[in-house]
């Protein structure tokens, strides 16, 4: 029923797990109704009374969370609020008329069901509605207008017109009109179903696994309404049960959604807060100047690694200390202002540079060089030793030693889009020099690598970007494709100006190579539980056929036909043990060798190819070499390479006039090694082709599956050869299957 992308294991799971849930909830409703049928038939107007008004709460409960969350709401979750406040309206008319309000005893057969059927087409036609319609939203009074006008304008012609609309239950029991509504409205669930598979893994204001649990609930209870005669039977009983529970999953899957999420978004969004300032913060450790922020009450608010270093002390003996602790526990030599605080500063809003000397905890003086940045809500300052700030060089310098010392790719460009920064990382990435990065302009860069995503550095200027991960793909001035996983944000002043941009990436090449193994290694296990289930049904075919060759050869008398039977019979044991190798992909087995004449392999295989291909207007030219030689290898494997080249060779010539196969055996006496050449005059490989032969699902035939050959690898590998492989576009192309031989010591030892 459903169907999923390449890899999708996350979706497959999920409706696994959904489908065993669903099977559980199934069975306990049934063993529930099973339990309470009898007291339900003996009060049954309170009990479906009870039901009917549990359901229309929780319609109404969906439509008002949905109402008050308008705003944010995507299209789907407003269609299914206003979608159930109808099906709500139409289940309170069914309610009523159950009960016989005012009605006769024939109208209440009929328009209870009347509004029952309205209800749950309603309901089916709402969920796929949501699930399917993307356009934008309507004014939510108007969208109320609209279901309240057409909901009660359709409750109205069906009482009404009650006399001029079909019946569909009377005192006899269900009508076949019924019934085709009901299969309608399933099918629409299932529809539903299809549909809703897709969204699994998505997840917002409607989780999609309720709403799945909710449809298969919504289906299997209109199935049951579809088998009963009467309000008393067993599966009227079970239907309602889970028509309310389908309502329950609605309910978890809107309501308590559009409660849960926004939290589940707000706590996302204060981790992402803390990583990022656990993050700035191992930055400004990493650097080889103090650093102090404080507030306006003179408050120290955070000192990093190198101030503690500096003043030999603990920040967190530090945290929270005004100035005029701090004064005292590191007294100063001059009378200059102090660095926490310049009333001066706080006014004009202007830095400030200063050189003060302090005692440290040590009893040592320590003359300090102190950049004062004002700040919006307190002062940051930087502060070095007057000697170190001799000794080093500015700070460009020594940002790119951190970034150097970081694994990933860093790059930086300001708002002229030349780059004025790149680590060593980046640059081995993209094989070049970073002494050649450095002053380029990022549009000239990414030509020359060959860079897909070429909007982002308008996004990192843009600050559009920020704090987005992006998956690109590059190919280096060396030829090489690499994939990155990159991170893109603004730079900006103290005033929130956009002054460049930053981007820093990681190469996850060789992790899309390990994922795509993954997922041919997820391909064959399939095909191979596929294979399983074909070879058992094609091998009772060849049972049959080996039977009746064993009767022919026992009841006809003729030794010519008996001698095609035997041939038949020969036949059928080598096609079973050539189908059976289909097997090798996900069950290999353990290769059986034994010592086999090259001569020997192609004589018994000779008629075969011959006859294939003459049917297909191909000539056949075999030289058989005479040098007699021994392989040790697995006879059906290797007949099963030669069959299968030469049939890819037969397919390959389907366009050409004079189609011509040649067949040459050989030997390599400098290497002791047989040969088997298989050329033909067909369309050829290109040169980007020849390099994916062998791989499992690579096929260069329209209707192929990319196996034949990935086995015909496999089993000559197995056997210590390879198939070495030559092709001209439009002239043809040439296999050569390469086997050992047999040393002739060793050929005597197993004599």
């Amino acid at each position: 029923m459903f169907t999923y992308e390449k890899g999708d294991n996350n979706s497959r799971s999920q409706i696994k797990s959904l489908l065993a849930y669903f099977l559980l909830i199934l069975s306990l409703s049934v063993i529930f109704a099973l339990f309470f049928h009898n007291n339900w038939i003996k009060d049954i107007n309170t009990c479906h009374t009870i039901l009917e008004l549990t359901c229309i709460f929780i319609a109404m409960a969906i439509f008002i969370a949905v109402w008050f969350t308008y705003g944010r709401n995507i299209q789907g979750s407003s269609i299914l609020g206003f979608g159930f406040l109808a099906v709500a309206i139409f289940d309170a008319f069914h309610t009523f008329y159950f009960l016989k309000l005012n009605v006769t005893a024939e109208d209440y057969f009929d328009m209870t069901t009347r509004f029952w059927i309205l209800g749950r087409l309603t309901e089916a036609i709402v969920i796929y509605a949501s699930l399917q319609i993307t356009k934008s939203k309507r004014n939510k009074f108007t969208s109320l207008f609209f279901i309240l006008a057409s909901t009660l304008g359709i409750s109205y012609l069906a009482v009404a017109y009650h006399d001029y609309l079909p019946i569909l239950l009377n005192e006899y029991g269900v009508t076949k009109i019924k019934i085709v509504l009901e299969y309608i409205i399933i099918s629409i669930y299932i529809a539903g179903l299809l549909k809703v598979s897709h969204k699994l893994m998505e997840k917002g204001i409607v989780t999609y696994k309720y709403i799945f649990l909710s449809l298969l609930m919504s289906a299997s209870s209109e199935f049951c309404f579809t088998l009963y005669s009467s309000v008393t039977s067993i599966s009227w009983t079970i239907g309602h049960l889970l028509k309310i529970i389908s309502y329950f999953f609605l309910l978890k899957g809107i309501f308590i959604s559009t409660v849960t999420y926004p939290y589940e978004k707000l706590e996302t969004e204060h981790k992402r807060v803390n990583e990022l300032s656990t993050t700035l913060n191992d930055i400004l450790d990493a650097l080889p100047m103090a650093v102090i922020n404080h507030n306006l009450n003179t408050e120290v608010e955070y000192v990093n690694k190198k101030f503690e270093e500096l003043f030999e002390c603990s920040r967190d003996n530090l945290i929270g200390v005004t100035r005029h602790d701090f004064l005292e526990r590191f007294p100063k030599l001059e009378k200059e202002e102090n660095f926490f605080t310049n009333k001066e500063l706080e006014v004009n809003d202007k830095n400030t540079n200063l050189i003060n000397t302090y005692k440290m905890a040590s009893g040592e003086y320590k003359k300090l060089s102190i950049n004062r940045l004002k700040l919006n809500d307190g002062f940051f300052s930087i502060i070095r030793e007057t000697k170190e700030e001799q000794e080093l060089q500015n700070l460009n310098i020594q940002t790119e030693t951190i970034f150097n010392a970081v694994s990933n790719c860093v790059l930086m460009i300001d708002t002229n889009r030349k780059i004025i920064l790149c680590n060593d990382a980046l640059a081995a990435t993209f094989e070049m020099e970073k002494k050649d990065i450095i002053g380029m302009n990022i549009d000239e860069l990414n030509e020359l690598i060959q860079f897909e995503a070429k909007e982002l550095p308008d996004l990192a200027l843009s600050g559009k970007g920020d704090n987005q991960l992006f998956e690109v793909g590059l190919i280096t001035p060396k030829g090489n494709k690499k994939e990155l996983m990159l991170y893109l944000s603004s730079i900006k002043n103290v005033y929130g100006e956009i002054i460049g941009g930053i981007s820093v990436s990681n190469d996850i090449t060789e992790f899309k190579k390990q994922q795509e193994k993954l997922i041919q290694q997820e391909k064959l296990a399939l095909l191979g539980q596929m294979g399983a289930a074909i070879v058992h049904e094609t091998r009772n075919y060849l049972t049959t056929i080996k039977g009746r060759c064993q009767l022919i050869n026992l009841l006809e008398s003729n030794e010519e036909v008996q001698r095609h039977a035997i041939k038949v019979n020969s036949e059928v044991d080598e096609v079973n043990k050539i189908i059976s190798e289909f097997l090798f992909l996900s069950k290999p087995r353990q290769t059986e060798l034994t010592e086999v004449s090259m001569i020997d392999i192609m004589q018994s295989i000779n008629s075969m190819v011959k006859s294939t291909s003459l049917v297909k207007g191909v000539d056949v030219y075999v030289n058989l070499s005479n040098e007699e030689r021994y392989l040790l290898c697995d006879e059906g494997q290797l007949k099963q390479v030669i069959l299968n080249i030469c049939k890819n060779a037969v397919d390959a010539m389907e366009e050409k006039e004079n189609k011509k196969l040649e067949i040459q055996t050989g030997y390599d006496e400098a290497t002791n090694e047989m040969y088997i050449r298989i050329a033909d005059n067909g369309k050829g490989i290109s040169k980007e082709d020849l390099k994916k032969l062998g791989t499992p699902f690579f096929t260069t035939k329209g209707n192929g599956t990319g196996l034949g050959l990935s086995v015909c690898y496999n089993i000559v590998k197995q056997h210590k050869g390879r198939i070495d492989v030559e092709s001209v576009i439009g002239t043809g192309t040439t296999f050569t299957i390469i086997l050992p031989c047999i040393e002739d010591d060793d050929f005597d030892d197993v004599i």
